[in-house]
């Protein structure tokens, strides 16, 4: 059964966000080998889809990894203060969502990498020979690039060119014609649902 359009739908923004105890329902674990690091889990339907997007690339000489799926609101705070750590309060804020803001927590976006500089999530991977065949082969598999080039007024995050969202073909086409963010879309079309306070 796929997710409800709700859940797998649901706009997070800086200023629209999830409960603290929203855990999605159907998470796997990825097979190790499509994944760089700690273990990855997406919802089902995601996880199904992204393991055909990444045979793809590898069939078309791309080797991608899956670094980051699905993070609880307590592993977004550790990742938040990390970034702060590391960068600073305001840049740190510009580059990760707050606990509760991040589309990480739903289970339907994944941050890919490069195989060969797994951990290298920057500006470059979109001009990496991977990055540009995500940027136009994503949406063929129901994926988006939640946070495109110049879109930060929009959006509310610096371009991301590694994290890509589920959102199934269709809709994933749909955002791609209609130019906008996803952000924009799904405001534009009613489908900002939300999952279940559970």
């Amino acid at each position: 059964r796929t997710a409800t359009p709700g859940p797998q739908l649901c706009l997070v923004t800086p200023t629209v966000g999830l409960p603290p105890t929203y855990v999605p329902p159907d998470l796997v674990t990825l097979p190790s080998e499509w994944v760089a690091g700690q273990a990855v889990q997406l919802r089902r339907e995601a996880a199904e889809a992204l393991l055909k997007l990444l045979a793809a690339a590898r069939e078309e000489g791309y080797q991608l990894v899956a670094v980051s799926g699905y993070r609880s609101y307590e592993s977004q705070v550790q990742v938040l203060q990390q970034e702060i750590r590391q960068y600073g309060e305001a840049q740190a804020r510009r580059q990760v969502a707050e606990p509760g803001h991040s589309e990480h927590q739903l289970g339907v976006a994944v941050d890919l990498a490069t195989a060969r500089r797994p951990y290298d999530l920057s500006e470059d991977f979109g001009t990496t020979p991977e990055g540009r065949w995500v940027q136009q082969n994503a949406a063929r598999f129901g994926f988006v690039i939640s946070y495109p080039a110049g879109k930060e007024a929009v959006t509310g995050y610096i371009y991301e060119p590694w994290h890509i969202r589920y959102v199934g073909p269709e809709i994933a086409r749909r955002v791609v014609e209609s130019g906008q963010t996803l952000t924009e879309f799904l405001s534009a079309n009613g489908m900002a649902g939300c999952p279940p306070t559970t």
